[in-house]
């Protein structure tokens, strides 16, 4: 694969002098094309230690409008990192509509220098890893994203003169963590690379190769490559805004029976049973969120359903029962100007809870299946994409010890438009009633369609559906709280297995 690109390509002085005032001019046009239509950019840099990607960071620096621009590197784990999925350090840097982000070594940087070649077991989950990145960067990229991917190589000869040359001089020059390479970590290194880049090269993120052992054709190659690449997110970004979306198909609800018809509502409780439960589920949650806290062990509890279902009071009862040092609710409604220039799900992974603590969705990320699949606020390629995005994003949450725990409160229609009439005639209930609830109402069977295919598509074996009747809310409030002791008994179970 390096063969061919580490054949020492140069430009001499002369020859650079002459052609940098041409790729600085386009390049800064072209980063201000991004910024006047909104595009994102994610640039990687990565490649051979030695290779430049600091001083090719460093000329982009200079090169470009710093405003726009954003470097971001991964060298320590910090221990605000170390408490969340993996992926949530980079999901929380993600450009907004614009911007640049220069990453070194992007999410490829750790995993390849850690692979050891020869290790089966090790080898195979470096190629799950490389699959993920595969589906985040086809999320990013199906978002608007523009991410572009360098990899700059240098000769084996090469890399061992720089690496005597940095040893002789370390006292003058500040290592980075991943510096004190040895000439024999070269086959190593570059094996792990050619296995990344063979799979991850995608047409929606391709790799560019750059030859870098002479400075001038390295920053020109890669100005030129930034550049190319920011002129076609432009570009396209543009037609789509020209091209006149055709109106969708309309909604026709199914009439096969979907699984919220087959819920049996009748469940319930009297008060007194009611108030016994509560109070010693509530002293259970109580002990067993404490010890999970001291475990590391952390909670992500989803609330859907329908509007009136009763959410806020499961929520309000749940919370009381978690010590609030520990607890954040986390209230989901329309995405702000600053949510909706990035990724949906970017506004969710900034509240993933740090390892012990408790975050709790009122709505969720669910709503690109629902609400914008009903209301067409979005388009059917996004909403339909966004099933195997939701349940990556939910598997990633899971590996990192997350107890995710997903409740869908029922209730009929005919219970909704009752207590939809008690908020409207108790005064301290009305702010509850929106003309969102109405519309919404009108709409239930495009919902029940939509939810349906959503437990189908997403009740997956490590983040199960729970579908609680909710016609009796005391009943639900007992039946969400049961379900979340059982979650954390069953965590708490297996962290003492490991």
């Amino acid at each position: 694969m390096f063969e061919s690109v580490a054949l020492g390509r140069s430009y001499s002085k002369k020859e650079f002098a002459a052609i940098e005032p041409d790729l600085r001019v386009k390049l800064f046009e072209a980063q201000r094309g991004v910024i006047e239509n909104g595009v994102p950019v994610a640039v990687i840099i990565a490649g051979v230690d030695t290779a430049g990607r600091g001083e090719t960071a460093n000329m982009l620096s200079e090169w470009m409008d710093a405003k726009g621009l954003r470097n971001h590197t991964f060298w320590f784990e910090t221990d605000e990192e170390k408490m969340r999925p993996y992926a949530w350090r980079f999901w929380r840097t993600f450009p907004s509509g614009g911007e640049t982000a220069v990453y070194f070594g992007g999410w490829y940087g750790n995993a390849i220098r850690t692979l050891k070649t020869g290790d089966a077991k090790a080898e195979e989950n470096f190629d799950r890893l490389m699959h993920r990145w595969v589906r985040l960067e086809k999320t990013l990229t199906a978002s608007g994203t523009a991410v572009i991917k360098i990899w700059l190589h240098i000769s084996k000869k090469v890399f061992k003169q720089r690496i005597k040359e940095r040893l002789k001089n370390h006292g003058e020059i500040r290592f980075t963590p991943y510096d004190k390479n040895t000439p024999e970590d070269y086959d190593d290194l570059t094996r792990a690379a050619a296995r990344a880049i063979r799979i991850t090269d995608r047409q929606e993120a391709p790799w560019h190769l750059i030859d870098a052992e002479d400075p001038n054709y390295r920053n020109a190659a890669v100005a030129a490559v930034i550049t190319s690449a920011m002129n076609n997110a432009v570009r396209i970004k543009k037609n789509s805004l020209k091209i006149e979306k055709s109106e969708p198909e309309p909604f026709e609800p199914s009439p096969e029976i979907t699984a919220l018809d087959k819920i049996d509502l009748s469940p319930s409780v009297s008060h007194e049973e009611y108030k016994k439960e509560m109070e010693k589920l509530g002293g259970d949650i109580r002990a067993l969120t404490y010890k999970a806290y001291k475990k590391g062990i952390s909670s992500t509890l989803v609330f859907e359903g329908w509007d009136a279902a009763g959410k806020g009071g499961a929520i309000r009862r749940l919370s009381s029962s978690i010590d609030a040092r520990i607890n954040r609710v986390i209230p989901v409604s329309a995405p702000t100007d600053e949510e909706l220039a990035h990724n949906y799900l970017w506004r969710f992974w900034r509240h993933i809870p740090m390892a012990g603590f408790v975050t709790v969705y009122d709505r969720s990320w669910y709503g690109r299946v629902l609400v914008e699949r009903v209301d067409r606020f979005a388009a059917p390629e996004d909403w339909g994409r966004a099933y195997a995005e939701i349940n990556d994003f939910e598997e990633q949450l899971t590996e990192g010890g997350n107890v995710l725990v997903k409740f869908w409160l029922h209730i009929s229609e005919e219970e909704q438009l009752k207590r939809f009439k008690e908020r409207e005639e108790t005064p301290w209930k009305r702010y509850k009633i929106t003309k969102d609830d109405w519309h919404n109402r009108e709409k239930r069977k495009e919902y029940l369609k939509a939810a349906d295919e959503m437990f189908r598509r997403t009740g997956t074996d490590v983040a199960p559906w729970h579908i609680i009747p909710a016609e009796d809310k005391k009943y639900a409030r007992i039946t969400v709280m049961k379900i979340y002791k059982e979650a954390l008994e069953k965590a708490l179970k297996n962290s003492r297995k490991k």
